[in-house]
This record gives structure tokens, C-alpha cells and sequence, in this order.
């Protein structure tokens, strides 16, 4: 499936977290269907059962359909000293992300400062309601802030985004 049927994916999506009694609000609801989980999650990895990590790409099959699954998904690792491939970024579970947005009580004008920018998704949906001047993100990673803010400004977002 091409990337081309992301908005109907993400229309599942929607429907899915409003049947559980996850998604409520209307205006959470259109930036979920409205902004492209797949521009922030190019690529993902899942661990085998041996330990090791498998890594799936936007040009594996059925890739776009796992990334509008409400599922988090480990987007980036790291080697240790001693040679083991650990975690160090993920895109959140849709439905936690949509509780915890939702739980905010975010109303227009409000500032939200995010701490843990990661792939930027949780951002891009921040400023789909707030819009860019309202979003603050930061991160300790370097990298994940330099690509978060290239995926947000390929949307047209530009939000606030610092490396701390």
C-alpha cells in the first residue's frame, strides 16, 4: 500500500479511539485524521524474539498499515558499549497520546511546552490545534529535533523546537 491511502487509514484510526471511549473531542479528533503519522514514523523496529531488532520501512509492505494501528512504535535505536541495540525513541501509542491531549483541557490562545520531542507527532498534533506560535518542544537528542522539525516543517509547521 503507498502512502497514498493514509487518510482513510487515518480515518480507521479516528473511529477505533472514539469507539473505545478514547477520543472525544472534535477538534483532537480532526487533527488525528489530519495529520500524517506516517511522515514521523519513515521507519520502525521491532524485537525478535531472540533479542535481536527488525527494522520495517516505508517500502516494506503492509509498513503503512502498522503505523496507523494504535501501537507504539520504537523509531530509533542505540548501541551500547557492550554491543546491545536499547530504545531510544518511540512514537507513542495514538490512544495515550490522544488521552493525555485530551486530558490537557487545551482551549485556543493556551502555550504547551513539550518535553520529549521524539519523531514530532505529538508536536504536529499539538499545532494542528494550537497552531505553530502555541508549541514548544524540546529533547536531549540532537538528531531526533533536527529530523522532528524537518517532518514538521514538510507539513508546513514550523513550532518551537530547542535540543536541551
Amino acid at each position: 500500500m503507498t502512502a497514498a491511502g493514509w487518510p482513510e487509514l487515518a480515518h480507521s484510526l479516528a473511529d477505533q479511539l472514539a469507539d473505545e471511549g478514547v477520543l472525544h473531542s472534535p477538534a483532537w479528533r480532526a487533527a488525528l485524521e489530519q495529520t500524517p503519522r506516517h511522515v514521523f514514523v519513515p521507519a520502525f523496529h521491532t524485537q525478535r524474539a531472540d533479542g535481536t531488532w527488525a527494522t520495517t520501512t516505508d517500502s516494506d509492505d503492509r509498513w503503512l498499515e502498522q503505523v496507523y494501528r494504535n501501537q507504539p512504535l520504537v523509531t530509533a535505536l542505540a548501541t551500547t558499549t557492550t554491543g546491545h541495540e536499547v530504545t531510544i525513541s518511540s512514537s507513542t501509542k495514538p490512544g495515550l497520546m490522544i488521552r493525555m491531549l485530551e486530558a490537557l483541557d487545551i482551549h485556543d490562545g493556551h502555550h504547551v511546552l513539550e518535553i520529549g520531542t521524539g519523531t514530532g507527532y505529538n508536536a504536529a498534533l499539538l499545532t494542528h490545534r494550537l497552531g505553530d506560535q502555541h508549541v514548544y518542544s524540546v529533547d536531549i537528542g540532537a538528531d531526533l529535533v533536527t529530523a522532528a522539525r524537518q517532518r514538521l516543517a514538510s507539513l508546513g509547521h514550523t513550532p518551537t523546537l530547542a535540543v536541551t
